[in-house]
């Protein structure tokens, strides 16, 4: 609806200048029109700050501050205050402590939306907004007094954006309120909201840079939406397990907060309030701020059609997780009857859980800013172990993703320090230039999360029941997932240590050799070194890739080492330089064979499935190192002709029931309806035959055996999860270093389990199979959980199957998980390259 231009004698509410209630059936507030909203407001109101931080997709991403006029005129101090308070190594002394403790306001950081089809929450701010700048009531005094609110509208506005258009496109017709068939964030979907301590993503970076880090928020509450026929509403407590590195003291307060909500809807004669059920607190991926001092809370509402209302009998609601909604239970002690539930609904139960997180922080300001005080100071005592140790960059085997791992540590406010000469520490000799991340720091407790293997505890549902599935992965170990060695170390050591501001990437470009070099040669054992031949390729150079280990003066390479050549050395050196790589200029043995590498010509499937969040992945990692790359939807499958466009198909995880079928014709109009279906199927068999390259990730390598035939199966396949269940760990698997696929990796590796497949090899005979990577006999859990272990036991992992003059290369499992796994890029990068080699 257009925004009215008339002078506004005084404030006007959301309904006055939007023309319908927030929350109207039917009805969205859209993103610029919201925010024109709040630029008067803030143009109007001493108490509400507008501030854009960046712009995203063409979306500014913004966040309003708002309290008292005094507080914002003394925001610099306020923030220094949270400063010293966070890292109490800052505080003078007692008298110093209690007149920060004193002059401290609660930080509320209040974040909406970031699942962007979850509009309940974005929808509700304008009238937050609104009654804190012009309330003159004492409880809206008190906030104001007490309480520095930290409002994101939107942690996803180009998502709101998109989820607008594509409602407004539907509306009236047999699909209204279906979730749009393209992902809602670029290339996370619904995992955005997992990328909290990778910091992958630029919404993410953004906010933990200008909003975590710079004011450490006491409180952070972010708006949620699950499906509609649970509970209404979902709050905390959390479920167990709760990641053993969260301070009780955190744990405690979530818990009074959440029951604080809980009772305030209930008086409000809100139904359908639920709390401990379904979302646990294990991962740092979904909750930065309980690794920083404060607590991390959620609630979760029941779903409309995106704003078109449902109507459910009582009958209609079903369990979940074990949770039933129609029963009465002391944690759920008002179910809802049944009936009509609208985006209104949504909008009043978020807008009295805001307004009770914020009178709860300004009638307890004095506890909130104490005891975040103390977990602080308890932070830096944290000592066991004492710190992990990650061997300088010529020790790594991958030093640019070595030090990258540390970057992302920083990222995080965890210190790194570098050590200025050579110490000993459990009994072990590092060298000068090793990294040390002490655990007794400010936020030690975050690196100790990342750094250390997880041991997540076996839970059932009852006792001798099925497992008890956790909300979310259950291992994040990030040198295992990165590839890193970092080794822990126990008993406290001297050593000469500095702090590094910000660790740098490793020394690039190319070494002179021999004098006599006519070729550049890049390692295989890098990921940076597949983002610099692709650079390389796309400003003309001829590759190729040694079949054999091969040394250049002291340079041991191994097998599939890089060999360019038609490319000027300044260039290559000046790219190498830039992204932190090496080259060697060297002549190459005449008795080392080097296979020719067309620059291959990749496509991604990429379904119309809403949630098909790992080809955005896909997508994102291919991006960030240089492949060139064709979105194939459904329909250019069906259509076929694929062989004399492309050389490598990848297809990521998705099962294969929604590969085939896709989105129901009944649910989605006849261009995003129905996947590539039997006659895709052929086209992807016809391009194998014809000498394509079809790599499968994980579940959707059940495509490639049932309909290219393979001499493989799943031994997974139809498996209970009480008899086998890993749903999200990083497993052992031993790699073949001299298969193209394997060229750059050590035998042993880690890799992201996720419900994944194991194959089985049957009778191959005529048929050229091998296995890539396969699982050990024993030991094949690294951090997370794995129940029947022994059902994947010598299991292969990776398969690369010739079918006709082409091949089918199954990865199963996740070798670019959530841009998180690191370590196991160069499985997909191999794979791709694999589809041009020639000899």
């Amino acid at each position: 609806m257009a925004t009215r231009t008339v002078d506004r004698p005084a404030i006007e509410t959301p309904e006055e200048y939007f023309g319908f209630p927030m929350g109207t059936d039917r009805r969205l507030v859209r993103w610029p029109s919201m925010l024109r909203y709040f630029r008067a407001l803030a143009a109007d109101s001493d108490r509400l700050r507008y501030e854009e931080l960046g712009v995203i997709d063409g979306q500014p991403l913004v966040l309003l501050t708002i309290s008292d006029p005094e507080n914002l005129r003394r925001e610099g101090e306020l923030r220094d205050v949270q400063s010293r308070l966070a890292d109490p190594r800052k505080i003078l002394d007692a008298a110093d402590r209690q007149r920060l403790l004193q002059t401290g306001r609660c930080v509320c950081l209040i974040t909406c939306s970031i699942h962007a089809t979850e509009v309940g929450g974005v929808q509700m701010t304008p009238d937050l907004v609104h009654r804190l700048v012009t309330g003159e009531d004492q409880e809206t005094r008190r906030i104001l007094s007490e309480v520095v609110l930290l409002l994101v509208p939107s942690l996803n506005p180009y998502g709101m954006e998109l989820v607008a258009d594509w409602y407004k496109r539907m509306l009236g017709t047999p699909y209204e309120g279906t979730p749009p068939p393209q992902l809602y964030h670029r290339f996370a979907g619904h995992d955005n909201n997992r990328d909290w301590f990778m910091q992958a993503l630029p919404e993410t970076r953004l906010v933990v840079e200008h909003i975590h880090n710079s004011w450490w928020p006491h409180i952070v509450y972010d708006l949620h939406q699950m499906q509609p026929n649970g509970p209404r509403y979902v709050v905390p407590p959390f479920v167990d397990p709760y990641d053993p590195n969260v301070d009780p003291l955190l744990q405690a307060e979530i818990n009074q907060m959440g029951a604080t909500i809980a009772a305030e809807l209930t008086a409000e004669g809100k139904t359908g309030v639920a709390t401990t059920i379904i979302f646990d607190a294990y991962s740092p991926s979904r909750a930065y701020q309980l690794y920083h001092g404060g607590v991390r809370i959620l609630s979760e509402a029941a779903s409309v059609r995106i704003a078109t209302p449902i109507s459910l009998t009582a009958d209609q609601l079903a369990e979940t997780r074990g949770f039933e909604p129609r029963l009465s239970t002391q944690n759920h002690p008002l179910p809802w009857p049944g009936g009509a539930w609208t985006l209104r609904d949504i909008v009043d139960y978020n807008r009295i859980t805001s307004w009770t997180v914020l009178d709860h922080a300004a009638r307890y300001r004095d506890r909130w800013v104490r005891n975040f005080a103390r977990v602080q100071a308890r932070s830096l005592g944290r000592s066991t172990p004492y710190a992990y140790v990650v061997p300088p960059a010529p020790m790594q085997r991958d030093s640019g993703t070595a030090l990258e791992m540390l970057r992302i540590l920083q990222a995080g406010a965890v210190e790194v320090e570098q050590a200025e000469q050579g110490f000993t520490a459990d009994g072990v000799d590092f060298p000068k230039g090793s990294f040390v991340v002490r655990m007794g720091q400010p936020f030690g407790g975050f690196a100790k999360t990342l750094l250390e293997a997880q041991r997540y505890p076996d839970l059932q549902l009852y006792p001798g029941g099925p497992p008890k599935p956790p909300y979310d992965i259950t291992a994040h170990t990030l040198p295992l997932q990165m590839g890193v060695s970092a080794v822990r170390v126990g008993a406290p050591f001297v050593a000469a240590l500095r702090r590094i501001p910000a660790v740098p990437l490793p020394e690039g470009g190319v070494v002179e050799v021999d004098g006599r070099g006519s070729s550049i040669l890049i390692g295989s054992e890098t990921n940076a070194g597949a983002r610099l031949v692709n650079e390389l390729l796309g400003a003309g150079a001829q590759v190729g890739r040694a079949t054999m280990a091969v040394t250049v003066g002291d340079h041991p390479l191994d097998p599939g080492a890089f060999v360019v050549t038609g490319v000027r050395p300044a260039l290559v050196d000046q790219v190498a330089r830039n992204i932190g790589c090496r080259g060697y200029a060297a002549s190459i043995p005449n008795s080392v064979e080097v296979q020719r590498l067309p620059r291959p010509r990749i496509a991604v499937y990429h379904s119309w499935r809403p949630h098909a969040i790992d080809a955005g992945w896909t997508r994102y990692v291919l991006e960030e190192y240089r492949f060139p790359h064709t979105v194939l939807r459904d329909r250019d499958i069906r259509q076929g002709n694929l062989r004399s466009r492309f050389d490598a198909i990848v297809l990521p995880q998705e099962g294969a029931k929604q590969i085939l079928e896709g989105n129901s014709p009944t649910e989605y109009p006849p261009e995003y309806a129905g996947g590539i279906g039997d006659h895709g199927a052929a086209n992807l068999r016809r391009f194998v035959e014809d000498g394509g390259t079809l790599i499968t990730l994980d579940a959707a390598s059940d495509v490639a055996i049932r309909h290219l035939y393979l001499p493989v199966t799943n031994v997974l396949d139809g498996v209970r999860h009480e008899e086998f269940y890993s749903p999200g760990s990083l497993l052992r698997i031993l790699i073949d270093p001299l298969h193209p696929v394997g060229w750059g990796f050590e035998r042993e590796a880690a890799a992201m389990f996720v419900s994944s497949p194991a194959f089985d090899i049957r009778d191959t005979t005529g048929v050229d199979t091998r296995v890539v990577a396969r699982y050990p006999l024993s030991n094949q859990l690294l951090s997370g959980w794995i129940r029947g272990a022994e059902r994947i036991s010598g299991r292969a992992a990776v398969v690369d199957v010739a079918v006709g003059r082409g091949r089918v290369i199954l990865i199963g499992l996740r070798p670019q998980f959530r841009a998180q796994a690191r370590g196991t890029y160069r499985l997909l990068f191999n794979a791709l390259y694999a589809s041009t080699l020639q000899s």
